[in-house]
């Protein structure tokens, strides 16, 4: 598959999950097993609805102590069969955790039911900072999860007939928005997990203000839709000149991820400069993968149409020292694509697990995997400062984001950051790194 009218392929290449997920046991899934044999026939309703009252009230996943390893804990994944205890119609339940399951480890992917019952359950050794996003997903309609989806036939097509029927866990106490038109997603959170103090609105904050404007452009088709954050007057006197903050994939963090509670947070604390942000627009998934796969036409719009726009009619400072681009996944390399381009006209390059498996084929213009993290290494005149942060969960991405971090080190042209966290590609994660990022990377406030 490719991005329409570009020849990009549009997706990541297939790398098997490297290690695959850890089970573990349940303490408590094996005296629900107890409890079950001791209560024979006529006891084991009154034990499972039991069982069920108790989760009801404490929530899921439940979490408990790894036995000999204080650093780990037994995560414990639950589903109540709708159709009862016979289970006959449920033919399976798949794990859809961030970056933990996969098709790839179809079978560690799925949970299993303690027969007769309608508890079905999967246990995972994970980190006491581990922090994901996950749905669950039953296969238990009139018509099973396709087999077959065009070509691909096995795992993968049985994970993508499922993952039509994934939901948030019913008895999870945290919910993550879902992308428009998507679904919530259930949050994991373990106790280690980094704290993201500045995410949560703040009664006592002044509301800083959110600006749609479209805006003209020499180099794209038509205008590309912005969103402008502007501090409030109670934090920042008008005449202030800000820091300007280029975020990419803007439209999830105008919304869901709601970048101006994250904003007016670390300006009333002092934590960054006053600034400015503006949040560009990837329109859908066909434009995004045309435009944020490293697409001169896309940066020149950047560079030669917004970055101008912005320091003439904003309170910005024209310097590159105070300008600073983000982006995500595809994103995050062509953030740095852009850093590489701009000739300091960016001072700082946030990259957020970025997508540096890309190309996953050579193109024919002859760029093919690495070719960014030898450009960067290569170049004289990028931006000063460069940040990457990658999950530790990121198969894909994790080994390629320490080789770029290295391999700028190592050409000395510029101030690198790199950060991991205990997690995945995960949307949940990435808005308390964005701000983690901008409180290291930022200048002192004058």
């Amino acid at each position: 598959m490719t991005a329409t009218g570009t020849g990009v392929p549009a997706r990541p290449p297939r790398v098997p999950k490297s290690p695959p997920p850890e089970l573990g046991t349940s303490p408590r899934i094996d005296g629900l097993r107890a409890a079950l044999a001791d209560a024979g026939e006529e006891g084991r309703a009154s034990v499972l609805q039991a069982f069920w009252t108790k989760i009801a009230k404490v929530g899921t996943p439940l979490v408990e102590p790894v036995e000999g390893a204080p650093g780990e804990r037994a995560v414990t994944f639950l589903w109540r069969d709708r159709h009862g205890t016979d289970g006959l119609s449920t033919r399976t339940v798949v794990l859809l955790a961030n970056k933990l399951t996969d098709p790839s480890v179809w079978d560690l992917s799925q949970l299993e039911r303690i027969e007769g019952t309608d508890v079905w359950h999967r246990t995972y050794r994970m980190p006491t900072d581990w922090r994901a996003t996950y749905q669950l997903a039953p296969d238990d309609g009139e018509i099973p999860a396709a087999a077959t989806v065009g070509s691909v036939t096995g795992p993968r097509a049985r994970w993508a007939g499922v993952a039509s029927t994934a939901g948030p866990d019913p008895f999870c106490r945290t919910h993550f928005p879902g992308k428009p038109g998507d679904l919530p997603t259930s949050v994991v959170e373990l106790e280690d997990a980094p704290k993201q103090p500045w995410r949560e609105r703040r009664a006592d904050v002044p509301r800083g203000s959110l600006a749609e404007v479209r805006i003209p452009s020499e180099h794209l088709d038509e205008p590309r839709r912005v969103w402008v954050y502007t501090p409030s007057d109670g934090l920042v006197l008008p005449e202030t000149e800000h820091e300007l903050l280029l975020l990419l994939d803007g439209e999830d963090w105008a919304n869901r991820l709601d970048i101006v509670s994250t904003l007016d947070n670390l300006i009333a604390e002092e934590r960054i400069r006053p600034t400015i942000a503006v949040l560009v627009d990837a329109i859908d998934t066909p434009s995004r993968w045309r435009d944020l796969t490293c697409n001169d036409t896309f940066v020149d719009f950047l560079l030669l149409d917004l970055l101008p726009w912005a320091r003439a009619e904003l309170a910005v400072s024209p310097e590159g020292a105070s300008t600073t681009i983000s982006g995500r996944s595809l994103g995050g390399i062509t953030s740095l694509y852009a850093g590489l381009r701009a000739e300091g006209e960016i001072g700082v390059v946030h990259a957020q697990s970025p997508s540096l498996w890309f190309p996953a084929e050579p193109l024919p213009d002859g760029r093919e995997a690495g070719w960014l993290r030898d450009a960067l290494a290569e170049a004289t005149a990028g931006p000063a400062k460069v940040s990457v942060e990658v999950g530790l969960q990121e198969w894909l991405l994790l080994g390629p984001s320490r080789e770029l971090t290295s391999a700028l080190r190592e050409a000395g042209h510029a101030e690198v950051r790199h950060a991991e966290y205990q997690g995945g590609h995960d949307a949940y994660c990435w808005r308390g790194g964005l701000a983690e990022a901008l409180v290291a990377l930022g200048r002192e406030r004058a």
